[in-house]
């Protein structure tokens, strides 16, 4: 654990307790800016997912209708 001697005041212990404050503040912007970065990712894929597919759709319609219209 944290080793570092106590604040005794109460001037000392409220700074202290601010330090800690911003420190946690700061880590959850960190993670909250990973959050929307994951969740833009996973946007992404799907609608990439969802182009993919249209277009292997239209690929194969493409086919099947060029190959029976040649037998």
């Amino acid at each position: 654990m944290d080793e570092s001697p106590k604040p005794t005041s109460t001037a000392a212990l409220l700074t202290d307790i601010s330090n800690r404050l911003a420190v946690i503040e700061s880590r959850l912007e960190v993670v909250g800016d990973h959050e929307t970065r994951i969740r833009d990712l996973e946007k992404a894929r799907y609608q990439s997912a969802i182009i993919i597919s249209l277009f292997s759709s239209v690929f194969v319609a493409v086919i099947v209708t060029v190959i029976s219209r040649s037998i």
